[in-house]
């Protein structure tokens, strides 16, 4: 592939003659828009439409094929939302598509930032290293603030490490969301002053679009590390934008965009869209249904996440594999099996319901992770003669 040619793999259907025609007209398609023999001039076809590069047969489904077209990185205009319109825009209607793969080369990369503080980044800021986070949610709406609060402080005060609303925490207005996410962000806050880790609150940010920069600047205001945002929802590149402006973690929600992964001959591949997609505009973690539990995402189907999301990618940082979705304290040795040390595992109901005291059941949880792994973390020294090392090894 050429530094200045994005590469992308589709899964069309048909063997070689009509894969290869269908081929081309998705080279048009996604370039120029016009019927082939209506685009005559040697320069547009030369450096605007896309070129077919490879055709075959598709090892995992019978009938169908793959193939292989190369875009001018210059046609993606630095912007991932041009880069997504160019890979998968009006294709994406075609029946029988499915975005298989993307090679982004150095001339694209170099103007994306990607996830701000990625694997290293984030155990700085939690102080845990050599293992899996572990996370919850803080759930269901309708819970007065006061018992959300003691939620996250309870799970605080029990070693987690990340408290992040569910994504349904959606308020009524601004001063609804204040109160809230103050109120949990000081419980938390509490808490670590008793323990002397520091778990992060992540609080869910989602409101109209001419409102919804105040959400972010409140939360940077207050000093929480970062937000829980639903990039399909809100935009893709509004979440990214809004997360960068004011420094903050973003844990990216994969709502909607089971319509893309779902079915292996429609939409995109599950590591394309959670995995590269969702690392490019910037999520430090990338949440998604784990083997195992509510929902049909296969065990090939998160190995392909977690791998995207650590995999090279220009100078961008590797980002976290969440998997979650139903997860018990049973499948916790298949999950440090399964993603190893830098992953989250993302606990909602059955931690919340292992016992009355959450407390308790996040000590539990915690110490079934750390039987896997050697854990070398920090503990802020409680002592009031801190010196210049505020740190102090356990």
């Amino acid at each position: 592939m050429s530094d200045q040619r994005i590469e992308a793999i589709y899964r069309v259907p048909g063997a070689a003659g009509e894969a290869a025609r269908l081929a081309r007209a998705i080279a048009y398609e996604q370039t120029v828009e016009l019927p082939e023999e209506l685009v005559t001039a040697p320069e547009i076809v030369a450096d605007v439409v896309g070129a077919v590069t490879a055709v075959a047969p598709d090892p995992e489904i019978e009938g169908a094929s793959r193939v292989t077209i190369d875009y001018a990185a210059a046609l993606a205009s630095g912007q991932i939302p041009q880069l997504l319109n160019l890979l998968f825009g009006n294709v994406s209607i075609y029946p029988g598509v499915r975005l298989l793969d993307v090679r982004l080369p150095e001339a694209f990369l170099a103007g994306v930032a990607g996830p701000r503080f990625g694997v290293d980044g984030l155990r700085r800021m939690t102080g845990v290293h050599g293992r899996p986070l572990l996370a919850t949610a803080l759930k269901p709406r309708g819970t007065p603030v006061e018992t959300l609060a003691q939620m996250a402080r309870d799970f605080a005060l029990g070693g987690g490490d990340i408290v992040k609303d569910d994504q349904n925490l959606v308020d009524g207005d601004f001063e609804d969301f204040k109160q809230r996410v103050e109120s949990c962000h000081r419980a938390v806050a509490d808490a670590n002053g008793s323990t002397g880790r520091r778990c992060l609150y992540l609080p869910h940010v989602a409101a109209p679009a001419d409102q919804l920069e105040r959400y972010f600047e409140f939360v940077h205001w207050l000093g929480a590390p970062g937000v829980l945002a639903c990039p399909m929802i809100m935009g893709l590149d509004t979440a990214r934008a809004l997360a960068s402006e004011y420094g903050l973690l973003l844990m990216a929600h994969p709502a909607l965009t089971g319509s893309y992964t779902n079915g292996d001959t429609q939409g995109i591949d599950h590591g394309v869209l959670l995995g590269t997609l969702f690392r490019l505009i910037g999520a430090d973690i990338s949440i998604f249904p784990n083997v195992g539990g509510r929902f049909a995402f296969r065990a090939r189907d998160c190995a392909r996440i977690s791998e995207r999301l650590r995999a090279p990618l220009g100078r961008l940082l590797p980002a976290w594999p969440c998997p979650a979705g139903g997860m018990s304290l049973d499948n916790l040795d298949a999950m440090a099996a399964d993603y190893g040390a830098d992953s989250v595992f993302l606990i909602g109901g059955a931690l919340l319901g292992h016992s009355d005291r959450l407390r308790s059941s996040t000590s539990t949880f915690l110490d079934r992770v750390r039987s896997h792994f050697d854990e070398n973390s920090y503990v802020w020294a409680l002592e009031p003669d801190l010196g210049n090392n505020p740190f102090d090894r356990d």
